[in-house]
């Protein structure tokens, strides 16, 4: 449980005014300078981040007025990096958690702001709107909530959404000109965030231009659970890639 490690909670405010609540986990062990981001979902499924808290890295989050990961959220996201980063005198570049909607997030940090992302874990990860909003495989139970969402934070209509390009499949090539590697997992049941449409996009980019890829393909599962309850494998990834 991640309520077993010294915690700071405090706020931050964005330049939309908004109070944002912020979190910083430390490890239980002498820290070894390395920092963790999960920037959504900051208590779901959090094996993986338990570990690595026991092996000395430390864990930051800060909650966002919505998930949708709009260019506006990500310049706060990529400062809150910085001030932590700063407060803990460690170097900005992180392993980013991203699971679902955290994986929009997660991604299109990398993409803006490459330079603060050493890693990606990504699970189940959102990269398509489109697909989100009701225009692909998504479960219709899901999407029109999603839909309703989205139409809140881009003041989209089912005209403009159809021209948006900032989806994280729009921009990959920061990706791959940064050498950012990545370890995606994905359930082959999952009708909310379907594959084929968010997290096969990324995957065949990275093949086809020979990137640092492991995929890790869970058989039965759905959208949840995410992560490992033994994260060993991401963990052996991850550290093996840490620049």
């Amino acid at each position: 449980m991640l309520s077993d490690f010294d915690e700071k909670y405090f706020f931050v405010t964005g330049a939309d005014g908004r109070v944002r609540d912020c979190q910083i986990f430390y490890p239980s062990v002498p820290s070894n300078g390395k920092l963790m981001l999960k920037p959504q979902y900051t208590g779901a499924f959090p094996y993986f981040e338990e570990e690595m808290l026991k092996r000395g890295y430390t864990l930051c989050a800060m909650s966002h007025p919505t998930r949708w990961g709009p260019d506006s959220e990500t310049e706060e996201t990529a400062k809150f990096v910085r001030l932590v980063a700063e407060e803990l005198k460690m170097e900005p570049k992180c392993i980013v958690i991203g699971m679902s909607c955290g994986g929009l997030q997660a991604v299109r940090l990398a993409e803006l702001h490459p330079e603060l992302v050493s890693v990606l874990f990504l699970d189940a990860p959102v990269m398509n709107l489109l697909s989100m909003a009701g225009l692909g495989a998504c479960n219709p139970t899901h999407a029109t909530g999603f839909w309703n969402e989205l139409v809140k934070t881009y003041g989209f209509n089912k005209s403009t959404i159809l021209n948006f390009r900032k989806s994280p499949i729009d921009n990959m090539e920061p990706l791959i000109e940064n050498n950012i590697p990545i370890i995606m997992l994905y359930g082959d049941k999952d009708d909310v965030v379907p594959y084929e449409e968010n997290g096969q996009v990324l995957e065949d980019f990275y093949r086809e231009r020979g990137g640092d890829l492991c995929v890790m393909r869970m058989e039965g599962r759905g959208h949840h659970p995410h992560s490992l309850q033994d994260p060993t494998p991401i963990i052996e990834f991850v550290e093996a890639h840490l620049k």
